[in-house]
């Protein structure tokens, strides 16, 4: 059996490392280091009309818990609608992105499986050529396809 090698923390919802990345405002709730690998958690404050690149993470599972607002999801050639107290999974290997709808910005729990994650949204607290992006999510086993699709 792993030895724990994490210690107990507890945020309240104005803590947290706040930072702007790829056009949202994010606050990381779990780091890497304070849950020993295991995973990340953000929350994640999107803007009305915002809108996720099409992507695949290769070494992460996502999980995406719906507090405020309305999104479309968009995984693999599936598309849902989710409003709040919205729960989605996303196995890691397969094409996703989500869009809030309705004019009205959006708030969600955003967590990666296993962490990680949260140095690539590290790298991106502000914004860089797209073609800097990509070649960065790369080296973080994310694929950018494009645009979502209608």
């Amino acid at each position: 059996m792993r030895a724990l090698q994490t210690k107990p923390y507890m945020l309240n919802h104005k803590d947290g490392q706040f930072l702007q990345s790829l056009g949202a405002s994010v606050s990381i709730k779990a780091t890497s280091e304070q849950t020993g690998g295991i995973f990340n958690l953000f929350e994640v404050s999107c803007p009305p009309d915002y809108v996720t690149p099409l992507l695949i993470h290769y070494t992460e599972d996502v999980a995406v818990y719906v507090l405020e607002g309305a999104l479309t999801f968009f995984w693999g050639s599936e598309k849902r609608e989710a409003v709040s107290g919205s729960y989605l999974f996303q196995p890691r290997g397969i094409p996703h992105g989500f869009r809030v709808e309705g004019g009205a910005p959006a708030r969600i729990l955003y967590m990666t499986i296993p962490a990680g994650f949260d140095r690539f949204v590290l790298e991106h607290k502000l914004p860089t050529p797209e073609c800097e992006t990509e070649v960065d999510a790369a080296r973080y086993k994310i694929e950018i396809l494009g645009p979502l699709s209608n």
